[in-house]
């Protein structure tokens, strides 16, 4: 008797959590928005140059992409060096840049190597407005986009 009630009251509740959890993503709200589960996001490159003031290419320059936090006050979300041509290209795909407080931190980390030492700079990301390169699928995926900044560095 007792475990056909159990099987009987499984069986039940499990409808109606199943009924439950269909409903909420079945439509839209009453402001006509679907409802889904999820996380907006989108797709970021990051890319530019770094040079000296003379516009010669910067090679082996550290760019850390860093965003404020309630935790940290720039936590670091990714970084790269530039190549020989002082390229530096950052995918970043999360939605993380629609932050208000995103930084772009270069800094010369090689001394010497690269024709002399140079000053630390800082981009605010967050004030360049990024190309906006594809669609996303109109829900919680925003496309993809693409920001550029060039960075001239100056000698210590």
């Amino acid at each position: 008797m007792k475990i056909r009630f159990y099987r009987w009251y499984n069986a039940l509740l499990g409808a109606i959590l199943a009924f439950l959890g269909y409903s909420c993503s079945d439509g839209p709200d009453e402001y006509g928005t679907p409802v889904e589960y999820g996380v907006p996001t989108a797709r970021y490159e990051m890319k530019g140059t770094v040079t000296d003031e003379h516009g010669a290419a910067l090679q082996g320059i550290k760019v850390t992409l860093k965003v404020e936090t309630d935790r940290n006050p720039y936590e670091p979300v990714d970084s790269t060096q530039t190549d020989s041509q002082g390229r530096y290209l950052m995918k970043v795909n999360q939605g993380v840049l629609q932050f208000k407080g995103v930084k772009l931190i270069v800094e010369d980390v090689d001394g010497e190597k690269n024709g002399g030492e140079f000053q630390s700079d800082t981009v605010n990301v967050s004030a360049i407005t990024p190309k906006k390169i594809s669609e996303g699928n109109g829900h919680w995926d925003k496309g993809d986009y693409e920001i550029n900044a060039n960075v001239k560095l100056k000698k210590k």
